[in-house]
This record gives structure tokens, sequence and C-alpha cells, in this order.
């Protein structure tokens, strides 16, 4: 059909198919006649409306061949309503145009800046959050997170949920407050007890480590959301009192800092000349109460004799057997130990928070300052005089182990001790990031989709990076084991990362901890004679290691995710063994069975693993391991829930 002067009708059936937030995409059909005259489509895109505060849109214009009734219009904006218009060209011109109103997909929005910690109280935390720019779609709603970071778990956003639920499902992170956007407050109060919307702003448990992230939350045609980074930075303005008001801004928070400030400066000139000489009197008074104590305690409290190894029981099950056998501890053992090891002065570790408790007392985070230069520690709290007989042997033959150990690149070393009358402060190297987070976070399709669909491939760690991490942790456990020493508890949880790269082993003989709320369950590494017996020897190490193995090349799955947790024992006794992935090769998953031998002496020595993991390192003909995408690929599932004790 001709309309006017030889001007062709409009194109039939303009419609979207499908968007993305960069991309329209879009069919139509020629006009009912005159194809023959057609030259060329012309296609223009108008924005109409846009949530973005930031970025002035404009009109783009795309030609298309007479053949071509289908595009994908690229480089839109997210979140924005178009009109797009089409119409053909003959040599005549351009004939008449067909227009619809599209919408792309919302964007994921800005990523927030990570909360502010202005004070904390025994069960709430005040914090300042920053409202974000609109720019791929509506600022929607804004979440208050909550995370415990006493246990080693990255944020997971898919499991996200009330206070409620993080309980039952033993998830150290929920939402305590959902915020429309019209009720957003700079100033937030965490732990209040009140509902914001659905969500429970739940008290703060007393002494953990709380970390605060800042969610937002953008729906249009569907929901996109983005959440703040969190770490220890954020607690370091944050002033320790209980706030009287509801809200305080920031200038007022500051006007009362600074009136304490003023009050306190006052007060310790006034009263400067008396504790000086005061200070002199304790002092004296104090270094004759130290050495007295001291004589009597290794004298008389330390002085051991020998016994056989206790098995120390957790939840049933042997956690942390680290010990070094040795036919008869001396009298003065642990001064012998002292004598090996730095010892701390007073001025010299700042504890600066609770993330737990160990088998011998509290354990800390703490830094220490040596000659100017400050380390992260943490620090296991030993109460001497609550220790009975058997409990002190244990503990020095622990203590001992650790000093055996000495410095290993692959194993989490004793950085010194501190005395405090009857309380000693074990001091170790620290490190927050765990292997099992790193894992999880590798898992591109999840976390980085952009990534994976560019490179098609389903992890952002490298295939020869993962097999480096084996390697290292099979020296870390082979040191272990020359000294005799047992770990009990291996898993991807209990690997440290220092610098992101390099691992190091940890959750053994002191350095093993948790807290109140969520006690690892490490039954599902564990091996036959431990499930069976409830005691751990090397070998048993060795079984936990080739779970271990299963874990890093899964990227962090939860081994047997489809068996109940009180069933695996019982399945793995009677031959269960965890499923070589598609993406594995048989030789690397047949060093995972060896380990995984029923008896004892058929298992291979970690210095024989570390052999054989670097002979499928330097193997560049055959893939051991592949982490490219294919069509019915699947991660094998990570539940936090079934990691830990219900």
């Amino acid at each position: 059909m001709r309309l006017g002067h030889d001007i062709l009708s409009p194109p039939r059936s303009l419609t979207q198919v499908d968007s993305d937030p960069s991309t329209l995409h879009i069919t139509w059909q020629a006009p009912a006649k005159g194809l023959s005259e057609i030259l060329e489509y012309f296609v223009t895109i108008e924005p109409l409306f846009s949530y973005s505060d930031r970025d002035s849109l404009v009109t783009r214009s795309w030609t298309y061949s007479a053949h071509t009734h289908s595009a994908s219009l690229r480089n839109v904006h997210p979140g924005t309503k178009y009109r797009v218009e089409v119409r053909a060209a003959s040599p005549e011109g351009k004939g008449y145009p067909i227009s619809r109103e599209m919408w792309t997909k919302v964007g994921k929005p800005e990523t927030p800046a990570t909360p502010q910690v202005i004070s904390r109280t025994a069960t709430t935390m005040t914090v300042q959050l920053e409202p974000v720019i609109a720019t791929n779609g509506p600022i929607t709603a804004y979440q208050v997170v909550v995370k415990d970071e006493t246990v080693s778990a990255e944020l997971q956003p898919e499991l996200l949920g009330d206070f409620s639920t993080a309980n039952s499902k033993k998830l150290p992170f929920y939402i305590a407050a959902q915020l429309p956007k019209e009720n957003f407050e700079t100033i937030f109060e965490v732990g209040d007890g009140k509902h914001y919307g659905r969500y429970y702003n739940a008290p703060l448990q007393e002494g953990v480590d709380y970390h605060v992230i800042l969610g937002v939350v953008s729906t249009l045609n569907e929901t996109k959301t983005a959440y703040s980074t969190h770490g220890h930075e954020q607690h370091e303005n944050s002033v320790v009192h209980d706030f009287s008001g509801l809200k305080k801004s920031p200038a007022i928070i500051q006007l009362e800092q600074n009136k304490k400030v003023i009050m306190g400066l006052s007060i310790a000139i006034g009263i400067f000349g008396f504790l000086l000489i005061a200070s002199i009197v304790v002092y004296i008074a104090m270094r004759i109460i130290v050495n007295k104590n001291r004589r009597s305690s290794e004298n008389q409290e330390l002085a051991i004799h020998a016994q056989q190894p206790n098995q120390d029981l957790d939840n049933g099950y042997s956690v942390a057997a680290h010990y070094v056998e040795e036919e008869k501890p001396p009298a003065d053992h642990y001064r012998q130990l002292k004598e090996k090891v730095w010892i701390i002065p007073h001025q010299g570790l700042n504890v600066v928070g609770d993330i737990g408790a160990g088998k011998f007392g509290d354990v800390r985070k703490g830094v220490v300052i040596n000659k100017g230069n400050q380390r992260n520690v943490l620090v296991q709290r030993i109460e001497d005089d609550s220790l009975g007989g058997n409990r002190k042997t244990l503990m020095l033959r622990e203590f001992d182990a650790h000093v055996r150990i000495g410095s290993h690149p692959h194993v989490v070393g004793l950085v010194g001790l501190m005395e405090e009358f009857s309380v000693i402060s074990v001091a170790f190297e620290y490190e927050t990031s765990t292997l099992k987070t790193q894992l999880v976070e590798s898992r591109a399709v999840q976390h980085y989709p952009v990534y994976a669909e560019k490179n098609r491939r389903f992890s952002t760690l490298l295939e020869t990076q993962a097999i480096e991490l084996l390697v290292g942790i099979a020296q870390g456990m082979a040191h272990l084991a020359a000294l005799g020493a047992t770990h009990g508890q291996l898993c991807a949880r209990n690997v440290v990362m220092v610098d992101g790269t390099r691992p190091k082993i940890t959750g053994f003989g002191l350095i093993h901890y948790h807290n109140d709320l969520y006690v690892p369950d490490y039954r599902r590494w564990h091996s036959v004679e431990t499930l069976h017996s409830k005691v751990s020897t090397p070998k048993s190490d060795m079984w936990s290691f080739g779970c271990l193995m299963w874990e890093v090349t899964t990227l962090g799955g939860t081994p047997y995710s489809d068996v109940r947790t009180e069933e695996v024992g019982g399945r793995v006794m009677r031959g269960l063994r965890l499923p070589q992935p598609q993406y594995v090769g048989d030789e690397l998953y047949q060093l995972m069975l060896n380990c995984w031998q029923h008896d004892l002496d058929e298992r291979p020595s970690f210095p024989e693993v570390e052999a054989s993991l670097r002979q499928l390192a330097e193997d560049d003909i055959t893939p051991h391991l592949l982490f490219s995408l294919y069509p019915s690929f699947q991660y094998e599932p990570y539940s936090p829930h079934l990691e830990f004790m219900d």
C-alpha cells in the first residue's frame, strides 16, 4: 500500500521481545506492500523517562538493511522508558513510522558506602548511613544487614532473611530493617528491638563483633540489590557509651564528645600530681605481688607429671587433638617453654574485642606493637588458677606443640605470650579472610556474571591457583604430621588466606574456638575412624584433606549436602563417598579416593600427596581441573546451615 506521494506505509507489529539493563531487543514486519522498493530501515529511540539523577539521556538512531526485521539496541540506559520508532525508506524517502513505548530492565544499583559506627552499647550499635543516588533504576528501599564477624562466612544475599530465619538456619547474617526510600534515616540504631516492615531489629549479643552492611533495593520490572562492603575500619570513629536519645546528629554527638574530653582533661590536670605519687607506690607493690605469684606459679601450679593424653571432646567428636607425645614433661616445663617464645610487654598488647571461646578460656582479637610496628593477633586467654591438673597438662602439651611448630609459611604461628597475675595471654598470627570465603566468592556465575559470560568460565579462581592452594595446605599438614601433631578438624573454614594468595592452616590446638551462636560441625569432614571411635590421627587428617580437595575443586561446596547431618556418619561408615564433579579429572579424583581409603595404611602421607599434586600441576597435556562453562553446569550446593551445629 502506498500513502500520499509514494510514501511507504508504517512497518507492522513492532514488538519488544526481550530486554536487559543495557539492551532493547525488538522485532517488526515490513509494510504491507512495496517490499521491492524498501532500501533500509531507520530505528530511533527517544528517552521519555528515567530514574537516573545523574545521566542526561539523548535520542539515538540506527540503520538496518531491507532484509532485517529484528534489532538489539545496545548501550541504552537501565530502568528507562523509551519511545521506539521504526520506519522504512524507499528511493522516494522515509515512510511513515510505527512507534511503541518500551522499558529497559532495571540495573544493579550503585554500591552503598560502608556504614560508619558512631557508638556501641551492650546491645545496640548506632551507625551513620549514606543514601544512594539512583542511576540504573528507582531506589525502592534500603536494608540494614547485621553480620556476626566471629563466624567465617561471607555474606550471601540470596540467603538473607529475618532474624528468626537466620537463627533457624544457623546463618551469621540477617536483615534487621527494611526502610522505604521516603523513610530512610542517616542515623540508625541497630538492635533497638523494634520492627521495621516485617523485619525484627533484634538486640545485639554483648561481646560479639558485629559489622553492619547497607543494602539498596531497586524494583521496577524486576528487583536488583547491591550491598556495601564492611570491615573493622567502620568502627574506627566509634564511641562505646549509651545514648539517652533515639537519634542524634553527628554534630550533636561530636559536641557531646568534646564536652567529655574537656571535662576529662580538667579533672586529669587537677589530680595528676596525686596520681604520679600514687603510681610509684602501686608500682612497687605490684612488683612484689607479681614476683611472688610467678614463683608460686612456676614452683607449684605449673609443676606437672606425666599423664596419658586427654581426649578433648566437643559435641561428642574429637576436636583440636593437637598433641606432641613426650614421655614425661619436666616439672619446670612452663619455664622452659617461656624461654623459647617472645614475652610480650604489658604495653605491647592491646586487646580490642571478643570473638569466641576456646578450650581453656576466652579468645579475643588484639594488636601487638613491637618496635613501632603493629600486627593483628588472636589471643587465647588462659586463667591458670581455674585449670585442673588434667586440663593444665593438656594445655601445656598444646602450648608446647605450638612452640615446636615454630614459623611455617602454611601454618598459623605463635607470636608470643604475656602474663598478668594468673592470666596467660597467648598471641597467634591472625587473618580474617578464610579459604572458604574466597572459594564461594569465586563462583563467577553467581557473583560476576559478566565475567562468566565473557570468559565462559564459572570461576574467577584459576585452575592452577586451586591446585597450588592444595599444595600449600599439604605442605603445612606435612609439617604438623612430622611433629606427630593431629589437626582433627581440617576444612576450608580452618584455612586462612594471607594477602588472598597464601593459605595458612588454623583452627587447631590453642587456636580452636567458636562462639555461642555458631558452633562448627566437622562431621562431614571426619574420617570413618573418627566418626566411629571419636579419635583422630594424622591419617584421619588425610581423610579430611581429601574432603578439603573436593571443597576446593567445587568452589566451597558443602560435603554431602543432600544428606541430613545426623545420617552422615552412618552413611560414610557404610561406604558413602563424595562424588566426582564433571570438571574434575580422573587422576585428581583418584587422589581424593586414596585419601578416603578405609584402611589407614592405604592412605597416602602428606608428602606423597604434595608430590602427586605437583605432578598434576606440571602436566600441560591433560586437563585435571577445568572451570569452563558447559550447558548443564551447576554448582555443588553451599549450605552453611549444614556446616554448623543445630
